[in-house]
């Protein structure tokens, strides 16, 4: 059976500098006036402005704020980790709160966050103005394709690009005791410290034409591997019988991850990234390569697994299915007008 395509991860890879509209950060377009109509009751927000690192401990706390009120992390990982680096603004609220959050990447994409309880006032349409002014952005993604996402979307013209569902299984005792098998010659091990370049090539070859995953360079890779959640033990790299490298399969194990379970959250690991190299693919390594991941998370207890897969990838999603993966929530990508 032939190989899927490569199983695409959510964007959060590469660590994109700073983009500026003009080329002058320093001079940025004006900030756009806000709606005239605030809600009844509420006072009118304060403006957006550009973002710093003294901002950094007020936009992680409306993160959690946020992630608390709609179940959801409202920003991609890659996002997250260039807090204060990237183009991005926030609109401050009293006793130094934040109550809205947006970035803009190099590559023109665009997140943003709304404090839960200060939606519908047009802080949203204030802040993506801003950011739209102020850097090259393109697209924007909707975590969690929530209602209020789609209302914002329509008011704003926005087209949909791009549905990133999230697949989730539960692991046990099978999972744990299963015996994976490749084909002969082929070795599978944990990374080890100067195999970077290795994972890299692969990486790039098998995303080639991915808008995330194949932008991960050297630097990208070094700031993933400083994350807390790391650990060279949870990337298994799969050796081809001529001593290349065939494949890899990176599994995340973040101590703050979950999903629902039957009796409320329980902790999940991820299928973080899947590859093989082009010159292996047709092998029959995909399918094993998949199993031996799940097989390491559950051997490390986890009690369930998630992956990100683009909507329109029919054959991993078909893949999937048949190892019990189900959709949870989905991601979507728009196009700015």
């Amino acid at each position: 059976m032939p190989e899927p395509d490569p199983l695409p991860a959510p964007a959060p890879r590469a660590a994109a500098g700073a983009a500026h509209a003009n080329g002058h950060p320093d001079t940025p377009r004006p900030v756009p006036t806000l709606p005239d109509h605030p809600r009844p009751g509420h006072p009118r927000p304060a403006r957006p402005r550009r973002a710093g690192p003294d901002d950094v401990n007020a936009v992680r706390a409306l993160l959690t704020r946020a992630r608390h009120a709609d179940g959801i992390d409202p920003l991609s990982e890659r996002f997250r980790m260039r807090l204060g680096e990237a183009t991005a603004a926030v609109v401050p609220a009293r006793g130094g709160e934040c109550a809205a959050y947006g970035a803009v990447l190099d590559d023109g994409t665009v997140e943003l966050v709304v404090d839960s309880g200060r939606r519908r006032r047009g802080i949203g349409s204030a802040l993506l103005t801003h950011l739209v002014a102020n850097g090259e952005a393109r697209t924007i993604w909707a975590h969690g394709d929530l209602t209020p996402a789609h209302a914002f979307a329509a008011r704003h013209g926005l087209r949909r690009l791009r549905t990133l569902h999230l697949l989730s299984r539960p692991l046990g005792p099978t999972d744990a005791g299963a015996d994976v098998a490749f084909p002969t010659g082929y070795t599978l091990r944990p990374f080890r410290p100067g195999e970077e370049d290795a994972w890299l090539g692969v990486n790039a070859a098998a995303f080639a034409r991915h808008p995330e995953q194949g932008r991960v360079d050297r630097r990208a890779l070094d700031a993933l591997m400083r994350e807390p959640w790391f650990d060279p033990a949870d990337l298994l790299l799969l050796w081809g019988p001529e001593g290349d490298l065939a494949g890899s399969h990176w599994t995340k194990i973040d101590p703050g991850a979950t999903v629902p379970g039957p009796d409320g959250p329980v902790p999940t690991g991820e299928v973080y990234v899947l590859a093989v190299a082009p010159a292996h693919q047709g092998r029959g390594l995909s399918g094993p390569l998949t199993r031996a991941g799940m097989t390491h998370l559950a051997r490390r207890g986890l009690p369930a697994v998630i992956l990100y897969v683009d909507a329109d990838n029919a054959p991993a999603m078909a893949t999937y299915r048949r190892l019990g993966f189900a959709s949870i929530s989905a991601d979507t990508q728009y196009a700015l007008p």
